[in-house]
């Protein structure tokens, strides 16, 4: 490879921001240095099928004229789930901003603190969302009081839990917030009662045109299923891996079909030279992910830097056993999968039945007032 198309690294390279890699073409990329190309990779998001129809639930379920307060979007470990969450924002972001005005906040996306004490911190949470609206002087808030008519300041008690959240009720409402967005939502439930996790959380999102959008692992769905008053105003949205066929020699499934297509997708954005053949092996990376295309893309990155950690960036075939994680590994992440997924069988949107019967009593009404409207 030529000096001009392989730049090395250099011990203080300063990479520009991220939006400028990401915007870099194929080809010019291919003539930046290893550091650069690597990024490049990690910030390359491709949509695929499974992501577009939860985005699409998602912005169904966000409609402002429905009764539903709290979404939650669970998909298995390593998913993907932080990506989409980002990738949310953004689209939220476009949805709401043309109408938003300057001193309005339509979207906050947050984490769901971890912090290894013995309870959830609601305290580091609120500070969380108010930092995301950017409230000014956080630390200097306290609560206040009308005393003849004047508006005054109570002394102490300055960042207490209740006074944390009166200031993010307040803000929820001056600010206009239309979605609320915890990832990571699965530290909501270390060391608590999700009865009490519920109740907070659903009189968050009972605030104004709020709606609560909560990201986790498939640890979270008792969360949402086991109460009435959430369930009856709350849906999920079940990221789904896609299921690969046990049966050799039989055509591809459309997941199958999907998968492979995305495979390709990765395999021309490879941002080396020699670019590894992923379709020809795509049933064993299937296999090797679960079905998960954000795992793939973890075992893609592996690969990528053992390949690009060599002079002259070739492939070996030693570097596979390296990218993909081992049988034991693998197989607790299957045994966690298909229990979560087992779990939300029928508790999901979009899994509500009426029998064909009915179905078609319903549309033929439908398509006999249409003809005589």
């Amino acid at each position: 490879m030529s000096e001009d198309i392989c730049v090395p690294n250099t011990p203080d390279e300063k990479l520009p921001a991220d939006e400028l890699i990401w915007q870099t073409s194929h080809a010019d990329m291919l003539k930046q240095s290893k550091l650069f190309r690597k990024r490049w990779y990690y910030l390359l998001q491709l949509s695929h099928r499974e992501l577009e129809r939860v985005v699409g639930d998602l912005l169904e379920l966000m409609d402002p004229n429905n009764d539903i307060k709290i979404v939650s979007i669970i998909g298995m470990t390593g998913i993907g789930k932080t990506t989409l969450a980002k990738e949310l924002s953004s689209l939220l972001d476009s949805h709401y901003g043309p109408t938003a005005t300057p001193d309005q906040c339509p979207v906050l996306h947050v984490s769901a603190p971890a912090n290894g004490e013995k309870s959830l911190s609601w305290r580091m949470l609120y500070r969380r969302i108010l930092e995301a609206g950017a409230e000014p002087e956080i630390d200097h808030k306290r609560p206040s009081k009308v005393t003849e008519g004047e508006l005054q300041g109570v002394r102490g008690d300055r960042q207490s839990v209740a006074s944390l959240r009166g200031h993010v009720e307040k803000m929820l409402l001056r600010r206009k917030v239309r979605a609320l967005i915890v990832d990571e939502a699965l530290h909501l439930l270390r060391f608590s009662e999700y009865s009490a996790i519920m109740d907070t959380l659903k009189s968050l999102a009972d605030i104004g045109d709020t709606k609560l959008v909560l990201i986790g692992t498939h640890q979270i769905a008792d969360l949402m299923i086991e109460y009435g008053q959430v369930v009856r105003r709350s849906e999920i949205v079940h990221y789904q891996r896609y299921q690969v066929s046990s049966k050799n020699g039989k055509a591809m499934t459309p997941d199958e079909t999907e998968y492979r297509a995305q495979l390709q997708r990765f395999q021309e954005q490879w941002p080396c030279r020699q670019r590894p053949n992923l379709t020809a092996i795509w049933k064993p990376l299937m296999l090797a992910s679960l079905g998960s295309i954000g795992l793939t893309k973890s075992i893609l990155l592996r690969l990528l830097t053992l390949q690009m950690d060599t002079t002259d960036e070739r492939l070996d075939k030693a570097f596979f056993s390296k990218a993909i994680k081992g049988e034991v590994s693998l197989s607790i992440l299957e045994k966690e999968t298909v229990e979560g997924e087992a779990k939300l069988a029928g508790a999901c949107y979009g899994d509500g039945q009426l029998s064909d019967e009915a179905l078609m009593a319903v549309m033929r009404q439908a398509e006999h007032e249409v003809e005589h409207a």
